[in-house]
């Protein structure tokens, strides 16, 4: 259909049929010509064109408007630390799995991709200590034991660097924790993923792992300190650990360190059937196991992680409820956290980032303070309560907390 229109009317998108001007000089224009922006009307009526005929039938829609695209906020160092702490975990998990996987069908266990994926989780160690520790946390039944390796060489590298150890002894120490299980590929699986207690005589055969890894090691040719970081793990102070029953200064640093990180993992881990204690109330057990731990050492890993470990969910003073997102630089008592519900208002609030905490009730404590929503992501938004004797969740649940 051909219709007379003026040159107010022309809009991109209306294909001209015909322009009957013998002055007419720009040649773009003339002729059948579909408009295809504002230039060419510009062009058209410079001319001196007052009407010209468009073909409705070869018009266009016009191009719809895009709507203004909304500023996107930047990312808290700790959010965008936990995008690359799950790089990291993913990519090492098959390698962790592969090297588990050949100790099992008895072949001599080649390391060399160790090192690498150490100075990948130290890296993310030094940037956000507590991002990798975060993801690593919530293991399920099939992958447990390779989370747990990267989890303790991610904890063994963080206590190292409390306590000062020069950088070939933090990678020493990180090699030693990704490696310190191996041994757990000799036990039979019935007995590794058991999920209730272990009867005495399935003890007993896991207690060999110890002595089963540092061969395993031994045989591949690693240096002594890693060997005796897979023997000795489970050695005690007061010398009640095995497998050889060693006390005090017996057992060598990274052993003692071991023994701290190894505990810590395994009873914060949330499994399928068993869930992980929280970070605090792991603290404040651990603290109170008499002849355990080296004091020294477990004291600087408290340092090390805070006594609000990140993960724990507390009560400010504010009459707020918080997530420590990191420990306190200036005070153990005081860590960073991230503001989100208010229990004056029994509601969500807008997160506060980094904001320095003065906390009134600890992680580990219960008070009844209403049910808390939060929201958490896991491929789309929903809303979980809370227990209303808890002010403290789990830390994989805040892992995917939009803050």
């Amino acid at each position: 259909m051909i219709k007379l229109i003026s040159v107010d009317e022309l809009r991109p998108g209306m294909f001209i049929h015909r322009l009957d001007v013998w002055w007419l000089k720009e040649k773009g224009a003339s002729g059948q010509t579909l408009i295809g922006d504002l230039r060419q009307i510009s062009r058209i009526q410079a001319q001196g064109i007052r009407h010209l005929w468009i073909d409705l039938d070869k018009t266009v829609p016009p191009p719809a408007s895009l709507p203004p695209q909304r500023k996107s906020q930047p990312e808290s160092p700790f959010i965008s630390e936990l995008s690359c702490a799950r790089r990291i975990l993913q990519e090492g998990k098959p390698k962790v799995r592969s090297m588990f996987n050949e100790a099992r069908m008895g072949h001599r266990l080649n390391l060399s991709w160790a090192l690498p994926l150490v100075d990948k989780i130290a890296g993310s160690v030094h940037r956000y200590p507590s991002a990798l520790l975060s993801v690593a946390r919530l293991k399920n039944h099939d992958d447990y034991i390779w989370l747990h390796s990267m989890a303790v060489c991610g904890l063994m590298i963080s206590l190292a660097q409390q306590l000062k150890l020069d950088d070939e002894q933090v990678r020493r120490v990180g090699l030693g924790g990704l490696l310190h299980d191996v041994g757990k590929a000799a036990i039979p699986l019935d007995i590794l993923n058991k999920p209730g207690k272990l009867s005495d005589k399935e003890f007993e055969l896991m207690k060999e792992h110890p002595v089963t890894g540092a061969q395993m090691l031994l045989e591949a040719g690693a240096a002594e300190d890693l060997i005796d970081i897979a023997l000795h793990h489970h050695e005690k102070i007061d010398g009640s650990g095995y497998p050889h029953g060693l006390k005090g200064g017996e057992i060598t640093l990274y052993s003692r360190m071991a023994a701290v990180c190894d505990v810590y993992d395994a009873i914060t881990s949330i499994r399928p059937y068993k869930e992980g204690w929280n970070p605090a109330e792991a603290m404040h057990r651990m603290a109170n196991w008499h002849g355990h731990f080296d004091r020294a050492v477990f004291h600087a890993f408290v340092k090390q992680l805070g006594i609000y470990p990140v993960g724990s969910l507390v009560r400010l003073a504010s009459g707020s409820v918080a997530l420590v997102v990191q420990p306190g630089k200036a005070s153990l008592l005081r860590p960073d956290v991230h503001v989100f519900w208010s229990l004056r208002a029994q509601r969500e609030i807008k997160p506060e980032r980094a904001v320095t905490a003065t906390i009134l009730l600890s992680a580990r404590k219960r008070r009844a303070c209403g049910d808390i929503s939060i929201l958490i992501r896991s491929g789309c938004w929903r809303a979980r309560k809370l227990p209303a004797a808890e002010i403290y969740q789990d830390l994989n649940n805040f892992t995917e907390l939009r803050l």
